[in-house]
C-alpha cells in the first residue's frame, strides 16, 4: 500500500485568523469594580484544556487568570471544540463556592449548562445564553445561599438532584427544604438549561459575576 501525502497552503491548513469561529462560544464577565480569580476545573473528556489558554496559568484539567473589575474576556474556541468545564470566582472550584458549569460544542449532545450551590454558596453568578438570531435565556444568580427555590437554570444549596440532598457533597445534609419541588427529571422549576442545536450551533454563552 502506498502512502498517501496530502499538501496544502498555508492558508488552506490553517483557517485565517480573520474568519468567524464557529460553534458556541464562551466568555466570561466580571460586572464589580474589583478585581478577581476566575478558577476552571475541566472535564477528563473536553477537548479545551488549560493547555489552550495562554493566559490560564495551570496545566492539564486545572488552571485560573485574573479579571479586572468591569472587564469582559472571550475565552478563545475558533475551531468550536467541545467545552466541558466549571467556573467559579474567587476560589477554587469546591466546597463553599458557587459554581458555573457549561458543557458546550459536545458533537453528540446539545449544549447543557447551570449555576450550582450543590457545593456551597460564596457569590452571585448568572448564565446568559443567546442563540444566533433568538432571545437571550438567563440562569440565576441565587438569591443567596437559600431561597432559590423558583431560580431557573441553578441547582440549589446542596440539591445533589435537584429536588433533593440525596447524598451532597462538602459536609451538607441530606433533605428536601430549599431544593425545587416535582422530580429529578421534571422539576417543577428547570436546574439546568439545554440548547437547541446539537453539537452547539452558533450560540454566545456569557458567565457573569455579579
Amino acid at each position: 500500500m502506498r502512502a498517501v501525502i496530502l499538501l496544502c497552503s498555508v492558508a488552506a491548513c490553517h483557517p485565517h485568523p480573520d474568519e468567524p469561529a464557529v460553534g458556541t462560544q464562551l466568555s466570561v464577565n466580571n460586572t464589580l469594580a474589583a478585581n478577581t480569580t476566575v478558577y476552571v476545573a475541566f472535564g477528563s473528556d473536553s477537548k479545551i484544556t488549560a493547555d489552550d489558554w495562554s493566559f490560564c496559568e495551570g496545566s492539564g484539567l486545572v488552571c485560573s487568570f485574573e479579571l479586572a473589575g468591569h472587564e469582559v474576556k472571550p475565552l478563545p474556541n475558533p475551531e468550536g471544540k467541545y467545552l466541558n468545564g466549571t467556573f467559579s470566582f474567587g476560589a477554587p472550584v469546591g466546597c463553599g463556592s458557587t459554581k458555573a458549569e457549561v458543557n458546550l460544542n459536545n458533537p453528540d449532545w446539545f449544549d447543557v449548562m447551570d449555576v450550582s450551590l450543590v457545593d456551597g454558596y460564596s457569590n452571585d453568578i448568572e448564565i446568559v445564553s443567546t442563540p444566533e438570531g433568538g432571545e437571550a435565556v438567563v440562569l440565576g444568580p441565587p438569591k443567596g445561599q437559600d431561597g432559590n427555590e423558583t431560580v431557573f437554570g441553578l441547582f440549589p444549596y446542596g440539591c445533589d438532584t435537584c429536588v433533593a440532598r440525596e447524598n451532597p457533597p462538602c459536609g451538607i445534609t441530606k433533605g428536601t427544604d430549599g431544593c425545587k419541588k416535582g422530580s429529578q427529571n421534571d422539576p417543577d422549576v428547570p436546574c439546568q438549561f439545554q440548547g437547541a442545536t446539537k453539537g452547539g450551533g452558533k450560540a454566545t454563552v456569557e458567565i457573569v459575576l455579579k
